[in-house]
């Protein structure tokens, strides 16, 4: 069982960590979740986490009194693109006007994004509004051509950990699987890899997609050998209460609970779902008796 590989691919936004230790977090949560789910026998494989919180500057749009207000670096294009994917949490309300002081010092931008950061936190709770704008301001960076270096780095380093590693299994969670599957339409992950696990992903966002410029904006597909596992938590702001099934035919959704932290990914590994699709992936791989 040792002989499975699994890469894990963190969202942008991990600068309270470092490599050694997201490492450690991601392979402990597989553990305890292999134990849970499959048994105390159970094995885990082995996690790889090509770490690349270092390689974007900190996302430029943050709320909160201790923040400092911030101008839309795109201008129109940028501010449309997170007005769209804001706005496909819950639909505007024009009723409805976010009380004063909701959201602390705001960053100079649209009173729609205001209205719709008000919505995102009446749905979710109390500041998931930041949350959602920090990775969408981040996410906006990674397809940026200003950034085209930097995404570039991104992807090579999970690339390279891919190759290193020989593994046939990634998970990704959060903005990762954006990075993830990027690749896979770019065809930069090898051929190897034939199971995908995505936590906590915005891909059901339309906007993404036009970011990510499919052919057909509906419609996630990846290559036919590659099984796609997607767990979410309703409550997680980051995947807007959606799964990926309604645009990825051969996706399979699941609903889990994170409890007080839906958008953890240490929670996410530790989800029934994961453990029995790891432990599937490690029964293929095993040599017939």
């Amino acid at each position: 069982m040792d002989d499975l590989q699994v890469v894990g691919v963190h969202g942008i936004r991990q600068r309270d960590t470092n490599k050694v230790k997201l490492a450690d977090d991601w392979s402990q949560a597989l553990s305890r979740s292999m134990v849970m789910h499959i048994g105390a026998s159970a094995a885990a494989p082995g996690m790889t986490t090509p770490y690349y919180g270092d390689v974007f500057p900190r996302g430029r749009l943050q709320l909160g009194d201790d923040e400092e207000a911030a101008e839309l670096e795109g201008g129109g294009h940028e501010e449309e693109f997170l007005l769209q994917a804001l706005e496909a949490h819950t639909p505007p309300d024009a009723a409805r006007q976010p009380p004063a002081g909701t959201l602390g010092k705001v960053p100079r931008m649209s009173p729609r994004i205001t209205a719709a950061l008000a919505a995102i936190d009446r749905r979710f709770g109390p500041r998931a509004g930041q949350a959602v704008l920090s990775r969408l301001s981040e996410v906006q960076g990674y397809f940026s051509d200003k950034h085209k270096d930097k995404a570039d780095e991104v992807r090579d380093r999970v690339l390279q950990s891919i190759k290193q590693t020989g593994a046939t299994l990634i998970i990704a969670h959060s903005l990762g699987s954006v990075v993830v599957y990027d690749m896979f339409r770019r065809g930069q992950i090898p051929a190897s890899v034939n199971q995908l696990i995505t936590c906590g992903s915005p891909l059901a966002w339309l906007p993404m997609h036009r970011k990510l410029r499919l052919e057909k904006p509906s419609t996630l597909q990846l290559p036919t050998h590659v099984a796609w596992l997607n767990v979410l938590d309703p409550y997680d702001p980051i995947t807007a209460g959606l799964g990926l099934a309604a645009l990825a035919p051969d996706v399979t959704d699941e609903v889990v609970d994170n409890q007080d932290d839906p958008h953890s990914a240490e929670l996410y590994l530790e989800q029934r779902p994961v453990a029995l699709t790891v432990h599937a992936c490690f029964s293929r791989q095993l040599p017939a008796s």
